[in-house]
Formats: C-alpha cells, sequence, structure tokens
C-alpha cells in the first residue's frame, strides 16, 4: 500500500526511511513509527488535553462489547454500502477507534487500501493490535494528515466529523457513509437511566446543513439485542449515557443479568460534490 500521509507541520509528503521505522518529510519532520505499527501524527500544540478522545476505560469496554458479536449486523450493513468500491480502492475510516468496523470490513474484501485515523492513541494502538493490513494513525478528524482527495470512499461511526475536511480528503464524486442512532436505539438502556427517552441525532445535522455532500440515500437497521452479565456495563460504559447515570443507576446496571434493548442504526450514504 503506498503511503497517503502528508507532514502535519509542513504539509509535505511523510515517506518511510529505509532500515528505519520511522517517516520523515524534505524538511526532516520525523515521525516515529509504533512497535503495533502506527504513526502519531496529532501534533502536541493540537491537543485540547493531554490525552483526549474517549477513556481507555472507555475504549477497552467498546472493544469488549463490540467482540461479542451483538453489532455484526452493523458492520454488515455497512460492508454492504460499500459494494460499489473497486479493488485496490482506498477506504478512510474518520474515527476508526479500536478497529472492530475494519476489521470485519477487511475481512469481507482484502483488496481495500484501509486508513484509519482517531484522535485517541489508547484506540488506535489496539486496532493495530488486530492486524489489518492498514494505514493507521492517531490524528484529529478537523486537521487530517491526508493529502487532498486521496481517498476513494470514508466510513464513520457514531464519531465527530468536519464536512469541510471530509470534502477535502475524499474524491470528488466520492461517498461518505455516516452511522447514526435511530429513535429508538439502547431505549432499554436508556430506560434505566432517564425519566424520559431523550432522541440523539448524531452527526448528521453536520452534513444535512453542509455544502460539500449530498445525501444519496438511507437505510435503517434495527435488532433486538439480549445482553448478559458484564457485557452489560461494558455498553453502559461505552457511550455517552455512562457520565449521565447516577451512581446507584451504574450499580444497578453492573448487577443486571440481562437487558433487553433494540439497537436502532441509521446509515446515510452522501457524495462529495466539490471539485
Amino acid at each position: 500500500m503506498s503511503n497517503s500521509y502528508k507532514c502535519p507541520n509542513c504539509g509535505l509528503e511523510l515517506l518511510q526511511q529505509q532500515a528505519a521505522r520511522s517517516f520523515s518529510c524534505e524538511n526532516n519532520h520525523n515521525f516515529d513509527l509504533a512497535k503495533e505499527g502506527y504513526l502519531n501524527l496529532h501534533l502536541a500544540q493540537h491537543k485540547r488535553s493531554r490525552n483526549p478522545g474517549d477513556s481507555d476505560e472507555m475504549i477497552r469496554s467498546r472493544q469488549r462489547f463490540l467482540n461479542t458479536g451483538h453489532y455484526k449486523f452493523l458492520a454488515e450493513g455497512l460492508i454492504k454500502q460499500l459494494s460499489h468500491m473497486s479493488s485496490e480502492q482506498r477506504l478512510l475510516d474518520i474515527g476508526c477507534g479500536e478497529g472492530y468496523y475494519l476489521e470485519q470490513i477487511y475481512r469481507s474484501n482484502q483488496s481495500l487500501q484501509l486508513v484509519g485515523l482517531d484522535i485517541s492513541k489508547a484506540a488506535v494502538r489496539l486496532a493495530a493490535k488486530r492486524k489489518l493490513s492498514a494505514q493507521l494513525a492517531v490524528d484529529s478528524a478537523f486537521n487530517m494528515a491526508l493529502f487532498d482527495h486521496s481517498v476513494d470512499s470514508a466510513i464513520s461511526v457514531f464519531s465527530p466529523i468536519s464536512p469541510e475536511e471530509a470534502a477535502r480528503v475524499i474524491k470528488p464524486g466520492g461517498t461518505l457513509i455516516m452511522v447514526g442512532p435511530g429513535e429508538q436505539h439502547l431505549s432499554g438502556l436508556t430506560a434505566q437511566i432517564y425519566d424520559k427517552t431523550m432522541a440523539r441525532t448524531g452527526n448528521f445535522e453536520a452534513l444535512d446543513s453542509s455544502q460539500q455532500f449530498t445525501q444519496l440515500d438511507q437505510i435503517e437497521l434495527l435488532e433486538e439485542l439480549h445482553i448478559q452479565g458484564s457485557a452489560i456495563a461494558d455498553l453502559l460504559h461505552m457511550t455517552p449515557y455512562y457520565w449521565h447515570a447516577k451512581p446507584q443507576q451504574q450499580e444497578r446496571l453492573k448487577n443486571l443479568n440481562r437487558l433487553e434493548t433494540p439497537a436502532h442504526f441509521i446509515i446515510r450514504r452522501y457524495q462529495n460534490t466539490q471539485t
């Protein structure tokens, strides 16, 4: 796979040095390749906190929960939406997290060139351990170290996104596939926390009001989940609902033997209309 990164300092191409686990540009800005095989391209001066992104606890809870297969039907829905992609095309996962969806895509089509970015170093490290044959980097979705029009398509699963930045890196006419919550999403869980169900809109509003993308279509996926044991606590920890749950509510959910809840997803496909 050819390198698609540009230097976050000066914008020149980053090239891997011979016999070295590092990348550098002509201006001698150097970035070491971690032992797991990813690059950290998120510059310190661009960070808003010491460890941006989801907490380690949230990331590991998400990894454990996703590895149970409860959301496999979502991964399969994503893969169907990517059926238009031909061999050797480049697919970017904006906010790839710990790599679950990239791994499912890789298993279904090993001819695609996969690129994953996430602002969380801990998440990208776990993604790299999945052995995806993907280019992985710690980076911000709002200032990606990728060249203009360097990816054919992109996905974003419940992740923050900049329409302007996404349109810059996706080729004109390329697609962006967004996943967000449906009206019933995890209502069985939220009923344990809120007196009144709170609707979530995901990040669709940013795309709907943008001038860069036009919506092509939308599908909805709905499946009843039967979650048992420690997976219930993992589900809570991987969602924003954890921060709204009172200590006694967290404890009650932790001690539940079984939780039934719908998982309701909306997948929208957009086309990059920028030239």
